[in-house]
């Protein structure tokens, strides 16, 4: 269990989810956190929205989200490698600890050793007796730091071949964790940590042509679409420019056919004009209409 929340769990989406959905969950947290901002200080609301932002931007790009899951996964990993990871040896511990105790007791005995041939001394033994008793005292003493020399090698040479033995076992712990934890994870189980490591290797190019298959696909899929309402959008505008000009065609048609009206009308009247004038007046009349028509 991490201590801290993923990015996942910030955006409350799993970590199967789509790229759909994390952004529908990114827009969710950040309407959430507007409603919020009323109680927050700006430095807390603009902290909090760095947060949001940073975590739809790693797990919004297909990259940047596989690198994370594969530290997510090592993290993992880790933790359950030191979780069992064996502790030390009881047995060992207790024999070292004997060994010296061992050790201290024979250094105290020489020290006892001494003093007593000191005390003898004292008592008026004779110089022959007093020099043979030394000698000996120098004997067991020499005897006894030698045992206690050899105990403490051996003490040392336990505990050194104890933590050699701790960290061998570490680290196969943590093999047989990474093993494990790969087949669980793509129902394939690996050999060893070499064989593991292609197989990882082999994995991620998998994973890298598909994404790059996936982002050729959609880009084609962003053109044909772009492509689509372009057309569309031209189509409309050929719409618009046709119903515009039927539009102004059926007014010119319609002002053409009033004004015809009305110079036929004029010839009428003109027909049975009696003055000169009025005659005059009539013939302008026609004249300026037909000039108008032409001019339509």
């Amino acid at each position: 269990m991490q201590s801290k929340s993923t990015l996942y769990e910030l955006l409350r989406v799993a970590p199967w989810a789509s790229a759909a959905d994390v952004q529908a969950a990114y827009r969710r947290e950040m309407e959430a956190l507007e409603a919020q901002r009323a109680n927050l200080t700006p430095q807390e609301f603009a902290e909090r929205a760095q947060v949001l932002r940073v975590a739809f931007s790693t797990l919004g790009n297909a990259a940047l989200r596989a690198d994370y899951d594969a530290k997510l996964r090592s993290a993992e990993r880790e933790a359950r490698a030191a979780a069992i990871t064996p502790a030390p040896d009881p047995r060992e511990q207790v024999r070292a600890e004997a060994l010296g105790l061992r050790a201290d007791a024979l250094s105290l005995r020489a020290d006892a050793m001494l003093a007593r041939a000191e005390l003898q001394g004292t008592m008026g033994r004779s110089a022959a007796g007093l020099l043979a008793g030394a000698s000996t005292v120098v004997r067991a003493i020499g005897l006894l730091v030698v045992i206690g020399i050899a105990a403490f090698g051996f003490t040392r040479c336990t505990l050194a071949g104890s933590a050699e033995q701790r960290a061998v076992a570490e680290k196969r712990a943590a093999e047989q964790v990474a093993l494990q934890d790969y087949f669980q994870t793509y129902g394939v189980r690996p050999a060893n940590m070499a064989e593991l490591e292609l197989m990882e290797a082999e994995r991620r190019r998998r994973e890298n042509e598909t994404r790059q298959a996936e982002q050729e696909q959609r880009r084609k899929a962003d053109e044909q679409r772009r492509w689509e309402e372009e057309s569309r959008r031209i189509g409309e505008r050929v719409s618009q420019d046709m119903q515009r000009a039927d539009e102004e065609a059926r007014r010119h048609a319609a002002r053409v056919r009033e004004l015809k009206f009305e110079e036929e009308q004029l010839k009428l009247e003109l027909q049975v004009a009696s003055g000169e004038a009025e005659r005059k007046r009539l013939e302008l009349r026609i004249k300026q209409l037909r000039q108008r028509i032409d001019e339509l």
